[in-house]
């Protein structure tokens, strides 16, 4: 069991890639939290995912925004590249949460979202919850979609997703569909 406080801002120059427990990775279970008791942000400007599960599972990112924490997670990249996102779910990561955080993305891309569930492998990217957050534009640049599921197929959807109590705003496309959850 892995936990992570974030004591301080930090501005990425690359995808935080999580990969599945196993191989390179040993673990159980992770908890990622701000600490500190002040407001911590991670953001990157980059067309990637900021924050990627490739196929982890039993990650829980909690923002708490209790005793003065609270965390944000802002990728503010204009891109159109399919995958720009704030954080990204691929390859069957499974049991992951994302609670109490404020998640800021700008993605013009149709095929992408601020929260991204992405292809699977063999089972798909099942049993996720999103809940409690606040998903919205880094800034003034509008994502297209707030929450975007992908998927691969009919054989391997994304199942038993939870999106729960969450305040989705700020999204838009000018030219085609923009989208709270799709």
């Amino acid at each position: 069991a892995i936990t992570i406080n974030v004591v301080a801002n930090t501005t990425e120059t690359a995808s935080a890639v999580l990969n599945a427990s196993g191989g390179t990775a040993s673990y159980t279970t992770i908890l990622i939290q701000p600490s500190g008791g002040g407001a911590r942000m991670i953001s990157m400007s980059l067309a990637t995912p900021l924050i990627e599960l490739n196929g982890a599972d039993n990650v829980t990112i909690d923002g708490l925004n209790t005793g003065g924490n609270s965390l944000t997670i802002s990728n503010t990249s204009t891109s159109s590249v399919a995958g720009t996102s704030s954080i990204r779910f691929i390859a069957d990561a499974t049991n992951n949460t994302v609670t109490n955080c404020t998640i800021q993305g700008s993605g013009t891309g149709a095929a992408s979202g601020t929260i991204f569930f992405s292809t699977g492998t063999t089972t798909g990217n099942d049993g996720n919850s999103i809940n409690n957050n606040t998903i919205a534009s880094a800034g003034t640049n509008l994502p297209f979609n707030g929450i975007y599921s992908g998927g691969t197929s009919t054989a391997i959807d994304n199942n038993g997703i939870s999106i729960l109590n969450n305040n989705i705003q700020d999204y838009y496309n000018p030219i085609g569909a923009s989208n709270g959850i799709f």
